[in-house]
Formats: structure tokens, C-alpha cells, sequence
């Protein structure tokens, strides 16, 4: 279910506040007051008189925005080697957040060929972007000045032109000022409005704080590291406990401090958004920043005590939520308090609140909807609703337009097409008219069009939607008629909510949703462009302890970044959509896909056990339907998954890996059928392939491999227990060749083996392997064999070969079934699969049926290879049978609802008993017909012995 955050800033722009609110700035001698330009000099050269101001150089400063962490030295290292262009210079950043990874920097750019410049950076591959760099910390007026009246996002309540962050609390003014932390001099002519605080004003409080709203009589808790009784900068501290082991209130870290301090801070050079509001600070973090306790935000006594608006858990610092999270609370404490204090309870709740900023917030251009939510909260817009609010039912988000790119990535970024898995697409219920709702029938689809017909939509829902919110799933796959339609698909969904009536009123609220649909629809990919992604074997954090990838990492213990193709695989998605793959997610079992339909399957470090009735189809897949296999493993060694165990003080236990970087045991089971298997070592280095320089982190070796095929070995230092150990008796670090990739035919089908991801993930990838899953790619799906991958040198006349013994083990001191989908669980076909298998053990287990023709549109068999042949055996038989299915028979009526097809029109026959009935009967008539000829058989013997007796 999507749940919108509002505000959501990218974590690049909290980072870069955050480092330049540690900045000094002081006045600069050396820069003239008339200067209207940002000038950019060296400290270390001598200043340069007006007179000869045409040797200096002037400069903007941008700001780089990269696709990953990295060091600061690296970045600037990768951008000098890769750009040829003069004209830029890379500007430290001198303060404590400089020795930490980052994603952003700061360059210098001659005016004279900026446009060039940036445009050659944002060629780059690392480079996510490129901005003007508008934030650095101005000088403040101490009073209004003659002409800076109208300043701000907003002027007498209403928005200035243009975006917001244009005109934020900017005025015009000579100033110049130096960063201490700076090698640069700044001159710049506007400045800040001490009375303005740029975040607050970015969102329009400014607006509402000259209506009078403040915060009053709102009450906020926040559980946090506390605040200081006697702080100058609060002036509604109601109410301060400890709930850690320490023996103090106050706030020794200074995170709580500041998190107080976004929400209701009232120093004038930066003020909180509602500095009337009640605080009650909630002591729950040590100085050691480890929650110890705190009360039970669900405890009765607790909340009816405190009857608190607003629960705030601000996270630990370097999260972005420690700043987005008290910015939301301090946007909803001030929109509270422009509600009369007796009228509150009637009108407010989490929905209505939630209503009032998504549908007030103002959509940015640049992220994607996961990434910004709604986009950016307008204060002013989300007043005016809540005004005139009404109590009603809506959905988040109203609308998916398949044409609206970025915002609706990754549903732009690969169109709809029949044959597909299902795209599910899950939305938010609100409902402001009560904390309990009822779902009044199923959700309906109107298309717009005939077309529109062609869409299949399954739906998944809340029935009772409590405490004020539910969510509703969309599965949307294209019928098998529509395989060769091409066009956009647009209609809506309608939803019914009712609930009951408030005090005084005598009849159920109701309210309908409704959810826009703009679909992209395309004729079905060749097997040979379909790639299918497994998710099903990928276990979630956080229901165990999956340690990281990359053990070089020490900041990130777990593996908690989702392993989907949509969050740190996103980059690699992307590259396969540019390079004509269409890939699909399968969220089930291998025996829920057709594997007839794709050209790989593609797994990706996995973490949980296989049914043997994967086992069993996968062998059949590869080797007689000739579908391709890659896998990119991880690393797996039982001695060092025993010495990461630690103990968390969150949860008062031990916490043991229950499985290395990937599940080794269960892959090698998966592949003993080609015999392939990987081992235990833990290698770390650098190699190359065909001039390619790549980064081995924390991968493993291949210990088994058939002979004839391709196998590559690289000098690897092995970090496991064993190989440390075996480094410190050898008195070295020395190197040996371990097998790291596999590429081999196996049947009418294509195997490829790679012993990392770390170079597929973005989380915490030093260098990328896009290059190699592209060749993996077109040697699986399309039999293309890149030359220096299968050169004769790397050929395998021997097969590589260990005992089974030898192989990696699973560990016995673990219960993995309380964290697996397969161990000890029952194979079946969730919802994310085809329609047809949903709920049974999938294909060549379970009959399945197939949907019925719509007029006008041709139909696929999708039981075979989809190729011309078979759609211009597709077009005779329809053609042939055109005439004959022209009215419905009795059997196509009613026999097609034994194998679930769609009927054109509904169908008066109760399809629960028909099955049944017509087993039954069957049986019945099977029985008589036993019966009839042993009947017959008595009478024969009857008359047999008659004539025995005659004859006596």
C-alpha cells in the first residue's frame, strides 16, 4: 500500500541543510558592497582590487547530485577523469559531514560555458543531476528595509508566481560574506529577513503566522533524547519524562533539541513552524542514541492522559525522517490550530488531516511518486480545504497516467502487455468521515472506451477500513485478445465507503472514490526481450537477521534495502529498459510461470529455500522448454555468519544471522540438476574482463561446473575464517585464482553464474556489472556469445568437481521456517501471478482456462512460443472460426465456466454446483453401467448351470 509522506526532500537536499547549517559565515573586507555577481575567490590568493576586478573569474557554484555514496575524493576523482572540458573546479567541503559518504557536491562553473558544462555532467553515468547552488546561509536584516516589504513564498495570503523556491524569504541587499569552513569568498545582493525561516517559508507558514495561527492549545509529543527545561528557544515546555537508564531529563545529544525545535522553536533567526504548541518531550534515547524503552503509543491510560494531536518517534540522526518527520508534525500542529478548539473533534482526524495535505500539496517535477508522495506541502491550499471541509472518502493517489514520467516511475517506464504478470498498482483509503468504514460491493471498472475492455483488473481490499484509513490493490494484466493492441487504455475505478452517523445524525455517511486510469498498452515482447525478475525467493527484512551484502560496509549491518527491482535495484531496471528488455517481477513460486513466455530468469541474491517442485520444473524449464538461467550469487560461510551475532538493546536479545549475504545450501540444491555449485569463501579484489574494470565485494567462488563450458578465474584475496587464518599461517595477504563466472549450454537452454551482486546494487556498489548482464543477457535469452567471454583460453575440458560433503551447510542452531516462504509453508500461487494459477499449485499442476475472445481483437495461443508463426496461426483460426462462434452455443456458455473463462454477458446457472452435478452424474451413470453388466454376467451363469443340470 503506498502511504504518501508529505513533505518527502530527497535525502540529498536534508543532507547538504544539514552540513550548511554547521557553517560560519563572517564579513568579508575584500569584496565591495555594489558586487551583484557570486564571486567565487581563492583565500589563499591576494585580493584583487576593484579597479582590476576583470582578472577575476566569475564563477556559480552547482550542486552535483550523484546515484550513490560514495567518498567525496572519489566523486571529485570520477568527475576529473571523465569530463575533458576545462572551466569547473571542485569545492571542498571543509566541515564534520566531510569525512562521511555523500551523494552530492559543489563545483564551480564559468559562466561562459555553464550550459555545456552541465550538460556534460549530467551525461555521466553517476551523475543524477545537476542544480544551481541556491541554499548557502545569508546574512539576516535585523528590520525591514524601504521596498523589502513583499518578500517570501507568499504575499497578503496569496502565492507569488512561479514555483515557490524561487522567491522563498529572499530581499534585495549588498552583502558579502565568507564561510569559515570555506576555501571561497561569497558575494551575493540578497539576503534573509531575520524574521524568515527558509523552511518555514518554503511551505507558506509565513502565510498562516500573519492569520493569527501559531499552534495554540495543540499538544505534541515527542519521544526523542529529550530537551533542556529552561531552553530559551521553547516557550511551551509542559512536560518532561525519562524513560532511559540514564538519570537525566535534559538533552545531552541534541537531537531531540532540534527536532523540538523544526516543530515549535521560536528563536527568531529560525522559527519553528507552530511555536505555540504544547510540547511533551519523551526522554526514549541515550546518549548512545539506543532506544531503552519508552511508553506504549497504543496504552489507554497513556493516551487518554496526554489526549495528544500529534505522536512523533523522530529517528536516529543521518535518516532523513530526523528532519521530514518534524517538519510534517510541525505543518499538522499548525494546520490543527486553524480549527476553532471546539469544533476540532468533529472535523479533524488522521484522514481528513491527511486529505487536506495530499490534496494540497503541489506535485514536483523531478521525483517519482514513492519519492515525493504528493510533492511539496502547501500550507495556504491546505487552509483553504480545511475550511470548507466536508467528511468524505478518497483515494491516494487519484490517478495513474502511464504518460506522466517521472512522477508515475516505474509504471511509465514499461507498458502493459498481454501474457504479463500482473502489475499491481496499490493505493490509500481515506476516510474522513469516521475511524470505521465499510467497503459498500466490490470496486467497478468503467472503461472509456471499448478498448478499455481488454484491461483485466482483479481487485484486493479493505472490507473494514479502520481506524481511518485501508488500502485498495489494483492487478491489471491485458486480456490475451489484446496482444496485439497497441494504444493507451483510459477509464476509472469507483469505490463505495459508507460509515456510521456521527453524534446527531440519522443516517449513514457515504462517499464514492473514484481513481483514474491512463494505461499504456503495447503488443506482447518476444520470449527473447522478456526477462522475469524472482522476488519470492528474496526474504524482507526485517523479519530475521540478513546480514549485509558487502561486508567492507560497517555503517549498515543489515540487509534492509528491499532487494526489488524498484528500490536499490532501480538503476539496473532502468538500464534493461534502455537496452529493449521488458522485465517482470514474480512474486511466487516457479511453478506460477509460464516459462514458454521469457528468456531468463533472473536471480539475484536470495535468501530462502526452494519447494522440490521448483526444483523439478526449473530442470524441465531450462532443459526442454530452453528457457535461460542467470544467477548472481552472494557470499555464504557459517563461521563468520557466527562471529557477526550481536545483541540489541532494542529488543533485549541476541540477534544471529540466519543465512550469509545469500543462501548457498538452497542454490546449490536448485543447481545440482546442471551441476553447478558455489562454495564458502568470502573474496574480496579487483579485476578485469575485455578492458572492464570491476569490483569483487565480499562474493563467492564456484566449486562446481560441467565440462564444456565457459569458467573464469581471478587472483581474489579469500576474507573468510578459514582464509584469514590460512593468511596469518602463511605470513601474507596472498592471492590465489578463484572461479567467479560460469556461462554454459545446458539442453535447448543457456546457464550463466556470477558469484556477487554488490555490483547490481546500488546501496553500496563500488563499481557497476551493468556491462556483464547485458552479454549474461544476450547469451541466455538470444544465444549471443560475446567473444571474450567463451574464448577457447577460458573453455572447461575438465569439470570442476567437489564432493557434496565439502559443499556449504545450512545452519542447524537456526529456525529458518519462522522466516522462510517455503520452509515448512504450502506451495501455492499468490495474487501477483496470473489470474488463471492464482490459488493453485501453478502450471502442469492445476488445469488452468484461458480468457475468450473479444469482437474485433485476435487471440494468441500463449501455451506456445509467442513468434510470427504462432500469430499467423492465431489469425486462420480465428479467421476460420469467425463464422461459427458468430452466436453462443450452449456449450461455450456454459462448459467455458468450468474452466473459468470470461463470459461476453452474464450467465443466469449457479457455477458452484455444476462441477459437482456433472461428476456426480457421471459417476452415477458409471455405477448403472457396472451394475447393468454384472446383471448380465448372473443371468449367463444361470442359464450355464441349468444345462449342467439337464444334462445330469
Amino acid at each position: 500500500m503506498i502511504t504518501p509522506r508529505i513533505p518527502n526532500p530527497s535525502l540529498s537536499l536534508l543532507i547538504l541543510l544539514a552540513s550548511l547549517s554547521l557553517l560560519h559565515f563572517k564579513p568579508s573586507p575584500f569584496s565591495s558592497p555594489q558586487n551583484q555577481t557570486l564571486t567565487l575567490t581563492e583565500k589563499s590568493k591576494p585580493y584583487v582590487p576593484p579597479n582590476h576586478q576583470e582578472l577575476q573569474i566569475t564563477r556559480k557554484s552547482y550542486i552535483v547530485r550523484f546515484r550513490e555514496y560514495k567518498r567525496a575524493e572519489d566523486y571529485r576523482n570520477y568527475l576529473e577523469s571523465s569530463l575533458k572540458s576545462g572551466g569547473w573546479e571542485w569545492i571542498e567541503r571543509r566541515n564534520p559531514a566531510a569525512k562521511f559518504p555523500t551523494d552530492f557536491g559543489v563545483v564551480a562553473i564559468e559562466g561562459s560555458i555553464r550550459e555545456v558544462l552541465i550538460g556534460e555532467f549530467e551525461k555521466l553515468e553517476l551523475v543524477k543531476d545537476v542544480w544551481a547552488d541556491s541554499s548557502y546561509h545569508r546574512g539576516l536584516f535585523g528590520e525591514k528595509t524601504k521596498g523589502f516589504g513583499k518578500v517570501g513564498a507568499f504575499v497578503d495570503g496569496k502565492k507569488r508566481p512561479g514555483k515557490i523556491f524561487t522567491a522563498m524569504s529572499f530581499s534585495e541587499g549588498p552583502e558579502t560574506c565568507v564561510a569559515a569552513t570555506s576555501n571561497v569568498s561569497i558575494s551575493w545582493k540578497r539576503q534573509l529577513l531575520m524574521q524568515k525561516s527558509q523552511v518555514t517559508s518554503l511551505f507558506g507558514a509565513d502565510a498562516l503566522w500573519s492569520k493569527g495561527y501559531t499552534g495554540a492549545k495543540v499538544k505534541m509529543a515527542i519521544f526523542d533524547t529529550g530537551i533542556r527545561a529552561n531552553h530559551p528557544h521553547f516557550r511551551n515546555i509542559k512536560e518532561r519524562t525519562n524513560w532511559t537508564n540514564e538519570d537525566t531529563l535534559n538533552d545531552n545529544l541534541g537531537h531531540g533539541t532540534f527536532v523540538a525545535g523544526v516543530i515549535a522553536g521560536e528563536a527568531s533567526e529560525c522559527l519553528g513552524f507552530a511555536p505555540d504548541t504544547e510540547i511533551y518531550a519523551f526522554r526514549v534515547f541515550t546518549d548512545a542514541q539506543v532506544i531503552i524503552g519508552g511508553p506504549d503509543y497504543l496504552d489507554l491510560p497513556f493516551v487518554e492522559k496526554y489526549g495528544t494531536n500529534v505522536l512523533l518517534c523522530a529517528s536516529l540522526p543521518h535518516h532523513c525522517t530526523s528532519v521530514a518527520s518534524p517538519v510534517v508534525a510541525g505543518v499538522v500542529c499548525l494546520l490543527v490550530s486553524v480549527i476553532p478548539e471546539g469544533n476540532r473533534k468533529d472535523i479533524l482526524n488522521p484522514a481528513s488531516m491527511k486529505q487536506a495535505l495530499v490534496e494540497g500539496a503541489a506535485k514536483l517535477s523531478g521525483p517519482n511518486m514513492y519519492e515525493q508522495g504528493a510533492g511539496r506541502v502547501d500550507l495556504l491550499e491546505s487552509y483553504e480545504i480545511l475550511k470548507s471541509y466536508q467528511p468524505r472518502a478518497t483515494i491516494f493517489p487519484s490517478l495513474l497516467d502511464y504518460t506522466d514520467c517521472p512522477y508515475s516511475w516505474p509504471f511509465c517506464r514499461q507498458p502493459l502487455y498481454a501474457g504479463a504478470m500482473p502489475v499491481i498498482f496499490n493505493t490509500t483509503i481515506l476516510n474522513g468521515m469516521g475511524v470505521i468504514g465499510y467497503v459498500e460491493g466490490p470496486p467497478t471498472w468503467h472503461p472509456s472506451d471499448e478498448e478499455g475492455n481488454l484491461l483485466s483488473i482483479y481487485f484486493t481490499y479493505s472490507d473494514i477500513i479502520w481506524p481511518w484509513t485501508g488500502y485498495l490493490a489494483l492487478h491489471m494484466q491485458i486480456k490475451d485478445e489484446g496482444a496485439q493492441f497497441s494504444g493507451v487504455i483510459e477509464g476509472k475505478v469507483t469505490l463505495s465507503v459508507y460509515s456510521p452517523p456521527a453524534r446527531g445524525e440519522k443516517g449513514h455517511r457515504s462517499s464514492t472514490c473514484v481513481l483514474h486510469l491512463k494505461l499504456k498498452v503495447v503488443p506482447t515482447p518476444t520470449r527473447s526481450n522478456r526477462v522475469l525478475w524472482d522476488q519470492f525467493h528474496s526474504i524482507k527484512y526485517p523479519p530475521g537477521y540478513i546480514p549485509r551484502d558487502s561486508l567492507d560496509v560497517r555503517n549498515d549491518i543489515l540487509d534492509w534495502h528491499g532487494d526489488h527491482l524498484h528500490t536499490n535495484f532501480h538503476i539496473m531496471f532502468n538500464m534493461l529498459r534502455d537496452a529493449g528488455y521488458y522485465v517482470e517481477t514474480l512474486g511466487s513460486p516457479f511453478t506460477c510461470f509460464d516459462a514458454n513466455q521469457y528468456g531468463t530468469l533472473l536471480l539475484v541474491d536470495l535468501e530462502d529455500e526452494y519447494f522440490p517442485e521448483e526444483i523439478n520444473k526449473l530442470r524441465d524449464d531450462v532443459i526442454n522448454t530452453g528457457l535461460g538461467l542467470a544467477v548472481f550469487a552472494e557470499w555464504y560461510n557459517v563461521d563468520t555468519m557466527v562471529k557477526m551475532r550481536f545483541f540489541d538493546d532494542n529488543t533485549r536479545s541476541w540477534w544471529t544471522p540466519i543465512t550469509g549475504g545469500a543462501n548457498i545450501p538452497a542454490l546449490n540444491d536448485l543447481l545440482t540438476p546442471f551441476g553447478i555449485a558455489f562454495g564458502d569463501k568470502i573474496l574480496n579484489g579487483d579485476f578485469s574482463i575485455d578492458g572492464e574494470q570491476s569490483r569483487y565485494a565480499s562474493g563467492t567462488d564456484i566449486v562446481k561446473f560441467p565440462r564444456g563450458g565457459h569458467v573464469h578465474s581471478f587472483p581474489f584475496l579469500d576474507s573468510s575464517e578459514r582464509g584469514a587464518t590460512q593468511n596469518i599461517l602463511t605470513s601474507g595477504t596472498a592471492k590465489a585464482d578463484f572461479p567467479i563466472l560460469g556461462l554454459s549450454a545446458v539442453g535447448g537452454g543457456r546457464i550463466a553464474v556470477y558469484g556477487d551482486s554488490n555490483c547490481l546494487d546500488s546501496s553500496h556498489m563500488v563499481t557497476n556489472c551493468y556491462w556483464l548482464l547485458k552479454k549474461i543477457l544476450d547469451f541466455t535469452s538470444k544465444n549471443i556469445k560475446d567473444p571474450v567471454l567463451f574464448s577457447d583460453s577460458v573453455r572447461n575440458d575438465k569439470p570442476l568437481y567437489l564432493d557434496d560433503n565439502q559443499l556449504p551447510s545450512r545452519r542447524t542452531d537456526v529456525n529458518f521456517s519462522m522466516y522462510s516462504a517455503v520452509a515448512g509453508k504450502d506451495l501455492i500461487c499468490r495474487s501477483d501471478s496470473r489470474f488463471e494459477v492464482w490459488g493453485t499449485k501453478g502450471y502442469g499442476l492445476q488445469i488452468r482456462g484461458r480468457n475468450r475472445r473479444l469482437p474485433g481483437f485476435l487471440v494468441n495461443d500463449f501455451d506456445r512460443v509467442l513468434n510470427s508463426t504462432a500469430i499467423e496461426n492465431s489469425n486462420k483460426r480465428t479467421s476460420k472460426s469467425s463464422e461459427k462462434n458468430k452466436d453462443e452455443s450452449f456449450g461455450n456458455k456454459y462448459l467455458g465456466l468450468i474452466h473459468r473463462d470470461d463470459l461476453d454477458m452474464p450467465v443466469v446457472v449457479v457455477s458452484n454446483w455444476l462441477v459437482p452435478a456433472i461428476v456426480a452424474v457421471s459417476g452415477i451413470l458409471l455405477l448403472y453401467s457396472f451394475w447393468r453388466i454384472r446383471q448380465k454376467r448372473r443371468r449367463r451363469r444361470r442359464g450355464s448351470g441349468s444345462g449342467r443340470f439337464a444334462n445330469l
